[in-house]
């Protein structure tokens, strides 16, 4: 593998190592793609395929219960655990579904009760990573942090994240625990969080970008221009093309890419492949300006 391949297929939370993409579990355990023996296929193509990182939340589940999507990944799990490569799992707390809402509950005591049903859901001791979902308007977001570094302290969790924040709470949580990732948005479409993702890539701290394709579908202009030419050139969907941007565009980013099919999962562990000329990536740049 040549040099620059290997930089892509690389990135760490903390001192571990993991492949340049994480993929997204959320959407096998919406109501529309809740079929766990298709979930448990998706997720096997994608270990298969090189990602060696699983996202996932308490939040992800059907209006049936929660934690749904987690018990998906225990599955996985539970016949990999002779695998010297099993893959790091990210989970989520504070952010919980109940019916068709979704509130927000960041209380340390709330955040206990999350990680520790996390911990039974998974099925494991400890948990990779563990994110602040969101940060809760009525809960200082020190004190939801300093939840999780004493839970961290406690062996219940390995790495701290915290996701969908800005620039001051990224500040105020790193005053209160090591924060070794930062989960928000992020995609060629949608560079507002740079400023987050700069300050992540200053101090070694991973930025996984959610939702990294969003907007390619109703980019029908760019498609058929700059996007659509270097997909052209390389003889790959556009899709690629944008996540191998990413990967470019800084070594602390990982994207976290979503699927609901086996060859998807495929299709976008290639990303990690995919090396972009200086050329091409200058041009895409000029679709950001």
């Amino acid at each position: 593998m040549e040099r620059s391949a290997m930089a892509r297929s690389h990135r760490v939370v903390g001192a571990v190592g993991v492949g340049g993409l994480a993929l997204g579990c959320a959407a096998l355990s919406l109501e529309h793609h809740a079929d766990p023996t298709r979930g448990r296929a998706v997720i096997e193509a994608a270990l298969d395929a090189g990602i060696r990182m699983l996202d996932t939340a308490a939040a992800y589940t059907s209006a049936a219960g929660p934690n749904e999507n987690e018990r998906l990944i225990r599955d996985v799990l539970a016949a990999r655990r002779s695998d010297a490569a099993r893959p790091l799992v990210a989970t989520k707390g504070g952010h919980l579904r109940q019916g068709d809402e979704f509130p927000i509950d960041a209380r340390p005591e709330s955040l206990r009760r999350d990680c520790e049903a996390s911990l039974s859901e998974l099925g494991i001791e400890q948990i990779d990573l563990y994110f602040l979902h969101w940060p809760d308007p009525e809960v200082p977001i020190e004190e939801s942090v300093g939840a999780l570094d004493d839970l961290r302290r406690e062996g219940k969790i390995a790495h701290i994240g915290v996701s969908n924040i800005g620039l001051d709470e990224l500040a105020a949580a790193r005053r209160t625990a090591t924060i070794e990732a930062v989960q928000n948005h992020y995609s060629l479409f949608d560079v507002s969080g740079q400023p987050v993702l700069d300050q992540c890539a200053e101090a070694g701290i991973a930025f996984l970008a959610y939702s990294p394709l969003r907007g390619l579908a109703q980019a029908e202009p760019v498609l058929s221009g700059s996007l659509g030419r270097v997909a052209g050139v390389h003889g790959v969907h556009a899709a690629l093309v944008a996540l191998a941007w990413l990967l470019a565009r800084s070594p602390a980013l990982i994207p976290v890419v979503g699927a609901t099919r086996p060859e998807t999962a495929r299709d976008a562990a290639a990303a990690s492949q995919l090396n972009l000329s200086a050329d091409e990536l200058a041009e895409l740049n000029c679709l950001i300006a």
